[in-house]
This record gives C-alpha cells, sequence and structure tokens, in this order.
C-alpha cells in the first residue's frame, strides 16, 4: 500500500527551537497526534509511506523570529519526511508554502511504486487542500483522498464567539475551507455527527475519536486504594468546561477523606488558586507538563471531566482527556456528552445530570464501590485503550476505510 500523508507538524530541527524562536505558547497536541498517525501507518505491514509536512510556524516579526522556514528532508526509519521551505513574514506566509506544497506532493506522487496511492491528510485545511487537488490535476496516478476530521473549524470559531474584522476573515476562510473539504473521497471524523457538516453517507467515513502511542507507554498501573479518595482534574481552565461545577458539588458533597486536585490554566485559575487557599482540601498545582499529570492522574483515585453538553459544539467533540484518563487504569467520571461513542459506556461513570447534586450523589456511589472492584474495572478500561485505540489499530481501520 502506497500512502502519503499530509500534516502541519514540526520537523525535527524546526522543534528543537520552535519554543525559543516564538513569542508566547506553542501548543503541540496536533504535532503529537500528528506523529502518532505517522508511527501507525509506518507499523502496518506491506506499506511505502512517504510524509509531507507545512510546519504550523507563528509569523515574522511580531510572534517568530524566523523570517525563513527552510526546506528539510530526512528518514525517520523507512519513512522519507519532507518539510517545505517557505517564507515566514507575517501575510506572506499565508501564501508562501503553496507552490513548494505542490511541488512536493506531486515528486511524491509520481516517486511511489506501481499501484493505489491513499492520500490521508489531517485537519481542514485551504492550504493544503488547495496544494493537495492542485497536484492531483497534474498526476496520472490513481489516488483515494482521505481527510482526517478533529474538530468542526464553523463551531471552533462560534464556541470563541465575537464579531470582529478578525472573526468576520476567520468565517470567511473557513467556507472556502468547508468548499475544499467536500471534494475528498473518505472521511475520519471525531463523531459521527460531523456528517451533518460533510455528508459523506455510510460507507465513505469512520470514527475515530483518538489514538495513542503504545510505544510511549512506560507507566506502571496505578498501586490502588490507600484509604484517601483524591478526585482530580486535568486540563483548561474554563468556565465552559465546567471546572466550577466540579469544585461545587465537591465542596456540596463534605466528602470525608478526600481532596480535590486541579491542574492547567484558563481564565478560572485564580478563582482556584483563592479556593485552595480558602479549603485545605482543594490542592491547585497551576499548569504542568504532560509527565507530571500522567503521574498525578495514577496517583489519584478518581479522575473527573465536568465539561457539559451545552452548545451545540459538544455533537462535534470528543473530549480527549476521556482516553488519557481511561488509560491511567484509575476511575473516571464525565458527563455524558453526545459525542461519546457507547463502547466507553462500561468503563465510564456517568452522573444521571449535569448538576452539582448528581455529581455528589454519582461520586457517593463510586466511592461505595469495594476498591478491588473499582481497580478491576479500572485495569479493563486501561487494556480496551491499549488494545482497541492505538494507533496502528486505528490507522489500520482508515487504510480499510479506504479500500472501500
Amino acid at each position: 500500500m502506497n500512502i502519503l500523508f499530509l500534516g502541519r507538524f514540526y520537523p525535527e530541527t524546526l522543534l528543537k527551537t520552535i519554543q525559543a524562536d516564538t513569542r508566547g505558547k506553542v501548543g503541540f497536541s496536533n504535532h503529537n497526534f500528528e506523529l502518532s498517525l505517522i508511527g501507525g501507518f509506518a507499523n502496518l505491514p506491506k506499506v511505502n509511506l512517504k510524509v509531507v509536512t507545512s510546519p504550523m510556524a507563528f509569523s515574522f516579526p511580531h510572534n517568530n523570529r524566523r523570517a525563513w522556514i527552510r526546506y528539510e528532508r530526512y528518514m525517520t526509519g523507512k519513512v522519507e519526511v519532507t518539510s517545505v521551505g517557505f517564507c515566514n513574514i507575517a501575510g506572506i506566509n499565508l501564501l508562501s508554502p503553496l507552490k513548494p506544497l505542490e511541488r512536493e506532493i506531486l515528486r511524491c506522487l509520481d516517486k511511489f511504486p506501481e499501484g493505489d496511492i491513499l492520500i490521508v491528510q489531517n485537519t481542514p485545511s485551504a492550504l493544503l487542500s488547495t496544494a493537495l487537488f492542485r497536484a492531483i490535476d497534474k498526476t496520472k496516478r490513481k489516488v483515494v483522498t482521505t481527510l482526517v476530521i478533529p474538530d468542526v473549524p464553523q463551531c471552533m470559531l462560534d464556541m470563541s464567539g465575537g464579531d470582529s474584522l478578525k472573526h468576520r476573515l476567520m468565517r470567511k476562510n473557513n467556507d472556502k475551507v468547508q468548499r475544499l473539504s467536500a471534494k475528498y473521497d473518505k472521511y475520519v471524523y471525531l463523531t459521527r455527527q460531523m456528517d451533518d457538516f460533510y455528508h459523506a453517507g455510510d460507507g465513505n467515513y469512520m470514527v475515530m475519536e483518538g489514538l495513542i502511542d503504545v510505544s510511549g507507554i512506560h507507566d506502571a498501573p496505578p498501586a490502588g486504594y490507600t484509604g484517601k479518595e483524591i478526585i482530580l482534574y486535568t486540563g483548561t481552565l474554563r468556565r465552559i468546561f465546567g471546572v466550577m461545577n466540579l469544585v461545587e458539588a465537591f465542596q456540596k458533597g463534605g466528602f470525608k477523606d478526600t481532596e480535590l486536585w486541579i491542574c492547567g490554566s484558563g481564565e478560572c485559575a485564580e478563582l482556584l488558586q483563592a479556593k485552595a487557599e480558602e479549603d485545605s482540601r482543594i490542592k491547585y498545582f497551576g499548569l504542568v507538563d504532560a509527565a507530571k499529570a500522567r503521574q498525578l492522574q495514577q496517583e489519584a483515585t478518581i479522575l473527573a471531566n465536568p465539561r457539559g453538553a451545552e452548545g451545540e459544539y459538544t455533537k462535534y467533540s470528543f473530549p480527549s482527556k476521556t482516553i488519557e484518563y481511561l488509560l491511567s487504569g484509575n476511575t473516571v467520571i464525565m458527563n455524558h456528552l453526545p459525542g461519546i461513542p457507547e463502547e466507553y459506556d462500561d468503563y465510564v461513570f456517568y452522573p444521571d445530570n449535569e448538576s452539582a447534586e448528581a455529581w455528589v450523589t454519582k461520586l457517593r456511589e463510586i466511592m461505595a464501590i469495594p476498591a478491588t472492584e473499582r481497580k478491576t474495572r479500572g485495569m479493563a478500561a486501561r487494556e480496551f485503550i491499549i488494545t482497541k485505540k492505538n494507533a496502528s489499530a486505528q490507522c489500520r481501520r482508515i487504510v480499510e476505510l479506504a479500500a472501500v
């Protein structure tokens, strides 16, 4: 199988300096997700994989020190990776990568050995899609195009609100992205409801709510319950994500020998710090790195995600921390969001509704379950994630989808 992967992750040399070059915080969730996809495809048997990226660098001169992102080609195992070079000056960088991308995509298509080619692009993008379909128009190779859609751009914009010039320009760009996204053969959705936007129809899409790189799993399973309950939340501290609702439920519950641990950053950080100073049972850790978050997830006994189902966008969203939480092997409680597949129901505890009272009731039910039973359920959830949601298994499903 010939596979061409298109993305926007950072190549090796740029990754080493991206934080130092950038003014402000650099997000790596998309970068890590794409590397997991690449690793998943590379691990499949009889795969000839090539990768092209146009890295998501912030603009020069206000947000990045680099006026030019250099061209780079390297091998990682048997995979050829090409990172296109482009002018990174603000405004110019919107179109500068287009021709280099088109050229590299066409080169890869023409260099593949005989046989069909599966093209997998991560995330709707006017830049990547335009370059891709221009290259396809210039080749005689038979291709199947697949678009991985981790979120719906229109919903993410509506979620942030606003009607500034910036938002209007973003909406105009989203309209263009939507038109280009309609040209793909197959789709990989975060939730099945995403087909409301893309109308692929049965047989032309699959749901992949997440994936993990099992090669990076070295943590030991949780040690088990030691007498003190620890409820933990790790994530963005926004009211819309329900973190203050969790605090309210915790304080209403009056749980004995129980602590609430919170990690993250966001608009509620100062309020949470004040809550921690008022109530010794609440511990606020601030923003922690991924390794520290995993450590705390294993030390805790109950991992909570209080995000509610308010807003249309929740139908098109699957909280990534669900997989992260279940991987810890500990008990997980969260609201039953519409984008969560039924296969998770055996591993997650859902309150009857999103009220503080319902959360208190469910937390008390959980704490009344014998520790051995909770551990058995938690370890079954961990095994479910490792077995069913690993990168190779998910990428195999993408290949099978393209063959239909």
